[in-house]
């Protein structure tokens, strides 16, 4: 039987998370309109530019934790796989919206070249997290990490219920913040 080495088994990890990233998003997307809920608001509430931040952070996790189990139950442990993925969506985020902004601010909206930069910014953001995941593990890096994960999430929900009145947390097209009254 065929053994994957560690090199080959965190490219295969990263390789497919890119993929099931930029998938799971149109998913994750329109989550919270299909089945508005406190649970839901992890994901996009409305179209502005700051829920879809929600967005490329939440689709990761979900998706690397899920194949992070597959790969456990295989016998597969990932070195630094917290850490790894706290940093690469980390990443993930500033390196869309440093491409998308300017091209958005001059072009407006444009479906194709979005999904092209995110694409992109999650190839770019899992090559970083395979550099992490190839490194020997570092358990107060991993705690550190989720530690900063948690205390992410929270924020971005606060701004959620919360959204500052600013053209980053508006949704242009229903001309709302936050959270849409049902």
């Amino acid at each position: 039987m065929y053994k994957m080495d560690a090199k080959k088994k965190n490219k295969l990890f990263v390789i497919i998370n890119t993929f099931l990233i930029f998938a799971f998003a149109f998913v994750t997307h329109n989550l919270y309109e299909w089945l508005p809920s406190f649970v839901t608001t992890i994901f996009p509430v409305n179209e502005s530019l700051y829920e879809h931040v929600k967005m490329i952070f939440v689709t990761p996790i979900i998706i690397s934790t899920v194949l992070y189990i597959i790969f456990y139950f295989k016998g597969k442990v990932i070195n630094n796989y917290i850490g790894g993925l706290f940093i690469s969506t980390i990443f993930n985020i500033v390196f869309f919206y440093l491409i998308f902004l300017p091209i958005y601010n001059m072009i407006g909206e444009n479906m194709a070249v979005t999904l092209i930069i995110y694409f992109i910014s999650i190839a770019v953001s899992q090559f970083i997290n395979y550099m992490i995941i190839k490194r020997p593990n570092n358990k107060l890096f991993n705690i550190i990490s989720l530690i900063l994960m948690f205390v992410t999430m929270v924020i971005l929900l606060y701004f959620t219920y919360n959204p500052i009145e600013g053209e980053f947390f508006l949704d242009k097209n229903k001309n709302i913040y936050g959270i849409p009254n049902r």
